[in-house]
This record gives C-alpha cells, structure tokens and sequence, in this order.
C-alpha cells in the first residue's frame, strides 16, 4: 500500500507540473518571425563610381544588398525584439563594426532591444536600436526610393543604450543616454563619453510630426561631437496621394581645435502617388548644403541639389523598383566619363525587395 501510495503522489505531481507548463505555454504567445531582402543593378551614365551616399556606391555591376531576419515575443510586459542582417548594406549600416574586406562577410546585429511596459503610457527600451532620426529607414522594403538621401546617410544610423518612451493619446515622448552615436559598444569607441536622445511626436489620423534631437560623442578618433536638430512630417492627402518632409541641421565641434567645427543642413521633399494598389511613383528633392562642413569628406564646402524619382511595380510580397536619379553640385566633386572632375551626376538602377 506504502508503494501505491507513492506512485499515485508521484502521478498527481507530474500531472499538476505538466498542467501548470501547459497552461503557462498556452498563455504566452508565440515568437513571431519576418524578414526582407534587397538586391540591385546600377548603371551610372559617366561609367565612374560617383555614389556620395549610402548603399549604392557600385558600377555596371548586379549587387546583393541586404538579407534581414526579425525575431519579436511578448510576454505580459516584458518583450525582445532582434533584427539580424547580412550581406553588404548590413555592413555599411555597422561600418564601425566591419572592414572593407569583410563588410559583406559578416552576419551582424543590427537592433536588440528588450522592452519593458511599466504602464499602458510609459514604457523602457534598452539595448541596440535604430535612430529616431530621418524620415528614411535601413531596410529598402521601408521606402519608396531606392538610393539614400544625402540627410540618411550622414546623419545618424543606430544608437545603443536605454531610453524612455512616453505615449498620451496622439502625443509621444522619448528621452534616452546612449554609447557614442553608431557604436554598440563603448568600449570598441575608446571613449565613456556618452550620447542623449530625445523625440516628441504627434500621429494623427492623417498624418505625423516629430521634432528629433541627438547630441554626444559622433566620432571619437577624431574627437569630434556631434549636435543635431530633426524635423520629419507626413500628411496623407488622399487614398492615393501622400507628402514627406524632413528638415535637418547638425553642427559638429571638435574637443581641441575650433578651426575644425562645422556644420550642414538639408532640406528634402517626398511626394508618393498611387496609381493603383500595385503600382505607384515615388519623387524625392533634396538639397543638401555642406559648405560649411568639415567633416564630410568630398562634399566638403560644396551643396547638392538631388533628384530622384522612382517607380514601385508590387506584384504579392515582390517590389520591382526602377529609379532614375540626378545630383547636381555646386563644386566639381563627382567625376565624368573621362575621369574628370564635373558637377553633376546621372545614374539609372534596377531594384528588387521581398518582405516575408
């Protein structure tokens, strides 16, 4: 009897443990799973590489651009969001964590962030997550042009760190202290100098505004910090029709010689027309002013009026985007077809995105 005894105990505590992980399991939802890639053929019409900015700065030459896997679960409220890409953009997009020989090699984080919702309005982010800055976004399913902006690609890409959002009705908020601006460790940096963030926003039925702030630690080799302002707005003005705008200014100074402060702003337009649910064309103007920059590289005390208009083909979870793009600059900074300095520069490509 003594055994029964113990082999019924045995079996009632099992099954209590078995119900309690299956309830627990039921309870908590499933990992959800996404992803996207890119890749694209560009032709530019001077046969050089006159690319000035971010990710296709390529040739006559059919390119890879970036694979993406996204991982999300909740869990009453606490939740973890992961977004890991590979392939060339990746790269660009964590340039302090790549070489040139192995930017396309490397399988890398490019946001991993844990969230924590103390109340329905305020919740705590910590951890690696892309910058509030900008109207465009890394990942090429997220916009209408293919190529970058000029504002993208020499602003901010990423911070790492911990910030505080707050959301009351169609208001938000958003305050944080990050590592140096696009490093996820401040020990790769060299520096403890930190970076502080902050947003407040509006999201209306029909449209948005932020006004974006950045300050810290931009590139500490250099010694160099970097300030930015950001204003970024989008209006649906009918089922078909939609507009873009974003205002950006950022003013950087160097810890030790004030002879190598500088600063640039840019101005850029987005207008979206839908002529049907799979087909549509996307216009963006910019004009970028570097002429008090210092930092900038070639575009260094030069400005760019660019132009790019593309068409977005959608056919399931497919985009076929073709673009045709020109940038005219006030200084002879790109080069012509016999290799020599010029002022403008025309490129067509052929783009393709999947979202799964």
């Amino acid at each position: 009897m003594k055994k029964v005894f113990h082999i019924l105990a045995a079996m009632l505590t099992s099954s209590f443990v078995f119900a309690q992980e299956d309830s627990e399991t039921t309870t908590a939802p499933a990992t959800t799973f996404a992803g996207s890639a890119d890749a694209y053929y560009k032709y530019d019409f001077s046969k050089q590489l006159n690319g000035l900015t971010s990710f296709t700065n390529s040739q006559d030459s059919f390119e890879l651009g970036m694979a993406s896997i996204e991982a999300s679960h909740s869990f009453k409220k606490g939740s973890v969001f992961v977004d890991l890409g590979f392939g060339k953009r990746a790269g660009e997009f964590s340039y302090n964590e790549t070489t040139d020989k192995d930017i396309t090699a490397k399988f890398l984080i490019k946001q991993l962030y844990f969230t924590y919702d103390i109340t329905d309005k305020f919740k705590v982010v910590a951890g690696s997550f892309s910058t509030h800055i900008g109207y465009e976004l890394l990942d090429a399913v997220d916009n209408k042009n293919y190529s970058m902006s000029y504002a993208f690609s020499y602003g901010p890409f990423f911070n790492t760190g911990v910030k505080a959002q707050y959301t009351s009705g169609k208001f938000t908020a958003m305050l944080g202290i990050t590592n140096p601006t696009d490093f996820k460790s401040a020990m790769d940096a060299g520096t403890n100098q930190k970076t502080y963030i902050g947003q407040l926003g509006y999201i209306g039925e029909t449209g948005s505004a932020y006004l974006n702030f950045t300050s810290g630690s931009a590139n500490p080799v250099s010694d160099e910090n970097k300030t930015q302002f950001d204003f970024v707005a989008s209006k649906s003005i009918s089922d078909s029709f939609g507009l873009g705008f974003n205002a950006t200014y950022a003013k950087s100074k160097n810890d030790f010689d004030s002879e190598l402060d500088g600063e640039w702003f840019s101005v850029v337009g987005y207008a979206n027309y839908s002529f049907k649910e799979t087909l549509s064309l996307a216009y963006r103007i910019e004009y970028f002013d570097a002429k008090d920059a210092l930092n900038l590289g070639t575009l260094n005390g030069s400005s760019v009026f660019a132009n790019t208009v593309s068409l977005n083909y959608k056919v399931g979870n497919l985009t076929i985007i073709p673009e045709l793009r020109y940038d005219a600059a006030s200084e002879d900074i790109f080069a012509d077809s016999d290799a020599l300095p010029t002022g403008g520069s025309f490129f067509a490509l052929l783009a393709t995105t999947y979202s799964f």
